[in-house]
């Protein structure tokens, strides 16, 4: 018996990824549970019936618009209601998810109800080995099989087992800062590429480069440390490309449905509800949401207090050690929501590419107790309940989609 244990204890010192694997296992199981759990509770719906099985239960909310370009594709004219306002429709959602699902199932013959989950899932766990091989480049161990935990287990995370391009994108979104710190620039392009028609927020990738590019001058000004010529045209370069691959989806809805603002108008279709403004003026969005939920004056407060509280987080010294790539993503990606995203109950799921934060939890907390450590991870899964309790599930009229 001893014997045993001590080969166990050599294979997971031996490979490197079996306890990535066994952390993010452990949490697609609490994530199984809990969402069986809530199914019980679950009443007739839009789309299922009382009590659902487990795969029924995970085709709901945007998985059934995911489902309609894997079954459709996108229409060539967007619907519009009576005052020629477009209505919501496929073109908010991108066709790389749908697409591959749609190719599995001709190879497999396995439905979209089934199908769809299990490939998710498949990339969830492609993206917690993806992120920590991203992160052990700066941190240790510890810290980084840490900071998946925390990733695994946090509150938005049951989105990673179900119908959506969530899992994916993320996976997509770490292999390109992997690769950019390997310097393989012809594969961080292609993924780009792929990411661009995967998950919208591409342009944080472009916000990035240009920002490594100023703190790369700010360095050679103030410490004399050389930037050459060569990775001052890769930055701009990848500046430039990631720009225009951000911007492609926008183009390919306008060529197809002969409007030029046919994605734009799509995405402020799920926003009406809330603002009655069929335009977008960047960087409104979080005060209006502020003050629609919180009333006015105390909901601008609350916003800038998260302001204030992102930048001091992204300015921790836990956070800095997860080098200045990532720290300037995180920073990147916090600004594209801050200019685009109208916050309500999406925004635990979409806060997800900024991850960094979490890894500078992890940072800062990995040698905490175990105790205490453990106190992080039920909170978290509570967390989970009630992002399932009051996003998930749902009971009409329900205005807090996942």
């Amino acid at each position: 018996m001893q014997n045993l244990a001590h080969r166990v204890q050599d294979l997971w010192r031996s490979k490197w990824w079996l306890p990535i694997v066994s952390i993010f296992a452990a949490s697609r199981m609490t994530s199984f549970i809990l969402f069986l759990g809530m199914a019980q509770i679950q009443e007739d719906n839009y789309w299922t019936a009382a009590r659902p099985g487990y795969f029924d239960f995970l085709n709901i909310w945007d998985a059934e618009w995911y489902q309609r370009i894997y079954t459709n594709g996108y229409p060539t004219t967007l619907p519009t209601n009576e005052d020629g306002s477009v209505q919501q429709n496929a073109w908010a959602f991108m066709p790389v998810f749908p697409f591959l699902i749609r190719g599995l199932n001709l190879l497999t013959g396995i439905e979209w109800k089934y199908l769809a989950p299990i490939v998710a899932t498949i990339f969830g766990f492609a993206f917690a080995l993806m992120a920590y091989r991203l992160l052990i480049l700066r941190i240790t161990e510890l810290q980084a099989r840490w900071a998946i935990a925390l990733i695994s287990f946090s509150m938005a995370a049951p989105i990673l087992q179900v119908g959506y391009a969530e899992s994916l994108g993320l996976f997509l979104m770490c292999a390109a800062l992997y690769l950019f710190a390997k310097r393989r620039d012809s594969l961080l392009v292609v993924t780009l590429a792929l990411l661009s028609v995967t998950r919208p927020g591409l342009l944080a990738f472009s916000l990035m480069f240009a920002l490594l590019f100023v703190y790369r001058f700010w360095r050679e000004r103030k410490h004399a440390e050389p930037f050459e010529l060569r990775e001052r045209i890769r930055l701009f370069g990848l500046a430039a490309v990631s720009g225009v691959f951000g911007f492609g989806w926008l183009i390919i809805a306008a060529i197809t449905t002969g409007r030029l603002d046919a994605y734009l108008k799509t995405e402020l279709a799920w926003r009406g509800g809330y603002t009655n403004n069929s335009e977008l003026e960047p960087f409104t969005g979080w005060f209006i949401s502020g003050a629609f939920h919180l009333g006015s004056g105390v909901g601008e407060l609350a916003v800038l207090g998260l302001v204030a509280f992102a930048v001091w987080a992204l300015g921790t010294h836990s956070v800095k050690a997860l080098g200045i790539e990532l720290q300037l993503f995180t920073l990147s990606y916090l600004v594209y929501l801050f200019a685009v995203f109208f916050p309500q109950s999406s925004t635990p799921r979409l806060l997800f590419p900024a991850f960094g934060l979490l890894a500078g939890l992890a940072v800062a907390s990995a040698a905490w107790s175990k105790p205490a450590r453990g106190a992080i991870l039920v909170l978290s899964v509570l967390g989970q309940v009630l992002w399932l309790l009051v996003c998930w599930k749902y009971t009409a009229p329900d205005f807090t989609p996942p």
